[in-house]
């Protein structure tokens, strides 16, 4: 449970940060075309599915966390490193490197509580992970 409640945590802080970026600082990604609205998305997504996680505790939910989280990392290293629509990022921007390290952790911390949830016996009620 304590993994699943982190990996949550970790997953509604990477929206946070995404609609922070979003909207909230001197130069938001809501002005960069095609970007700006993928931010949006992930923002929202990564809170709800990070809401889900916490509260389902079950085990397709923590792999679709993990998924995300994955998924995040994965985004933003093509985007600093060869850009993605037209626009690449970099390191140096606010909590580029931060979220980068922040989103690898969350993703390890669920597939952690996604394989303790799936081998049968590990928590004494198996029947929870189905």
């Amino acid at each position: 449970t304590v993994l699943i409640v982190v990996g949550a945590a970790l997953a509604v802080y990477s929206g946070y940060i995404h609609l922070y970026l979003w909207g909230k600082q001197p130069f938001p990604y809501k002005d960069v075309p095609t970007i700006g609205p993928l931010f949006l998305l992930q923002g929202i997504v990564a809170i709800l599915i990070g809401l889900l996680v916490a509260i389902s505790r079950r085990l397709f939910a923590v792999l679709v966390g993990a998924v995300l989280m994955v998924v995040s990392v994965a985004a933003l290293v093509i985007d600093v490193e060869v850009g993605m629509f037209g626009f690449k990022d970099s390191w140096s921007v606010p909590y580029a490197k931060s979220t980068l390290y922040e989103e690898i952790v969350g993703a390890v911390v669920l597939l952690i509580a996604a394989c303790v949830l799936a081998w049968p016996g590990v928590t004494g009620r198996s029947g929870r992970a189905r």
